[in-house]
């Protein structure tokens, strides 16, 4: 269970950095995740619970990249007219039965053990084969086509470290070196709901003043993306005492809570007010755009992460601010704040004071990637983020920026995989 330092860090009446309310955030978290064993086959996405070092050496023997014709370089470099004698072959899966003599060759195929002595592999297409003979038809270099033992892992190498998430490829190595189980830790458990009484689910119909739910449904996809055990908690009418109860239930059964709205100062906002009255706040209003009202507290120890009702809003703050605390607690060792200069295909103003975050995507220009930016601002414009690959990120003290400006990106695919 995550344990709350119960201090609030934010002014009522200034707005919080975003750097200092995820700092102290960070601080306020003391989680340490279970783990499990699971087979090689289940590894895919998950985060490995402790480092992971080679027993073996991988390749284990020394082996040709290459169909052709072992030999030793010494003999070519003695041997003007590069004729060879075949003295027997190997092929991949048996051990080799011949040794390499002075003016020898023994043919070999991909993956094949090379006998002992051999240091360089011809490739067929460079020789001439007449029976038992060979003659190489070009300059070669020694220990070309030649892959050595432990080339590519050596035994007691460290090949994954803790933290580190699993990826394909990854299987691939972990399979290589012969495991069968590793440890890794078991999925955050995160409860989502929405709040307010001017939504309803897409399979209702909405009244007038209702629009439909999209935030929650987004915000699943976004945990379920990252690796999180994700259960929908619906929509919570803007009654204190519902919110109450279901803040109580849910604080008892997960390891986050994430919700979305009622982060406000309306007399509806009651998310906001319970926090302060029966957990903790410890920040809200962060200097960023959109989503100045998100929150992060605590109930009953249970963290609470609150977005904006905005869609636009929510998703952004989701991945600036949610990404970076989900991940600590998942144990995953991530560095979130890659960033990639790029130039713009745009001008743009601002105010001083606050990071903005526009939404914008790759393109190729003049033979260079650059950013185009999507025409509305909007914190309600929810297409904006699904027409775009990333974000701009704007800091507090820009207020102009002209046709070719270089900018901080970021990529949603990054920030997600």
């Amino acid at each position: 269970m995550a344990r709350a330092k119960n201090k609030r860090i934010y002014s009522k009446n200034k707005l919080t950095k975003l750097k200092y309310a995820l700092t102290v955030i960070e601080k306020n978290i003391i989680f340490k995740p279970k783990t499990k064993s699971i087979f090689i086959s289940q590894a895919l996405e998950n985060i490995v619970s402790e480092d992971i070092f080679s027993n073996r050496n991988v390749p284990p023997h020394s082996n040709s990249a290459v169909d052709g014709y072992a030999i030793r370089f010494k003999d070519l470099k003695k041997n003007p007219n590069r004729v060879f004698t075949i003295s027997g072959k190997s092929k991949a899966g048996t051990f080799p039965k011949h040794k390499i003599n002075k003016m020898c060759t023994v043919r070999v195929l991909t993956g094949a053990i090379l006998p002992k002595g051999s240091d360089t592999v011809v490739m067929e297409e460079d020789c001439e084969i007449n029976q038992d003979k060979i003659k190489i038809k070009k300059n070669i270099k020694k220990g070309i086509n030649f892959r050595m033992l432990g080339e590519d892992i050596k035994i007691t190498n460290k090949v994954f470290t803790k933290g580190h998430k699993l990826k394909p490829q990854d299987v691939g190595i972990l399979s290589s070196i012969g495991l069968k189980k590793i440890k890794v830790y078991i999925p955050l458990r995160v409860g989502v709901f929405s709040s307010g009484d001017e939504i309803v689910n897409p399979n209702n119909n909405p009244k007038i003043g209702q629009l439909f739910d999209s935030n929650r449904p987004m915000i699943i996809s976004l945990l379920k993306k990252i690796g999180c055990n994700v259960v929908d908690l619906g929509i919570l009418a803007d009654q204190k005492k519902q919110i109450v109860h279901n803040l109580s239930k849910a604080s008892k059964k997960f390891n986050l809570i994430v919700s979305s709205g009622a982060m406000s100062l309306g007399e509806e906002d009651h998310i906001k007010k319970i926090l302060e009255e029966q957990g903790s706040l410890n920040i809200w209003r962060i200097a960023i755009k959109p989503g100045r009202p998100v929150g992060y507290g605590f109930y009953n120890k249970t963290p609470i992460l609150a977005l904006p009702g905005n869609p636009t809003a929510a998703f952004v703050t989701f991945l600036m601010i949610g990404l970076p605390i989900i991940s600590r607690m998942s144990g995953l060792k991530k560095d979130f704040y890659k960033r990639y200069k790029l130039p713009i295909n745009f001008h743009y103003n601002k105010k001083a004071g606050r990071i903005e975050y526009l939404r914008v995507k790759t393109v190729y220009k003049n033979g260079k990637l650059s950013l185009n930016k999507f025409p509305k601002e909007g914190a309600g414009i929810l297409t904006s983020v699904s027409w775009a690959d990333g974000l701009a990120i704007i800091d507090e003290n820009t207020t102009n920026l002209e046709l070719n400006d270089l900018v901080n990106y970021v990529s949603f695919n990054e920030l997600l995989n």
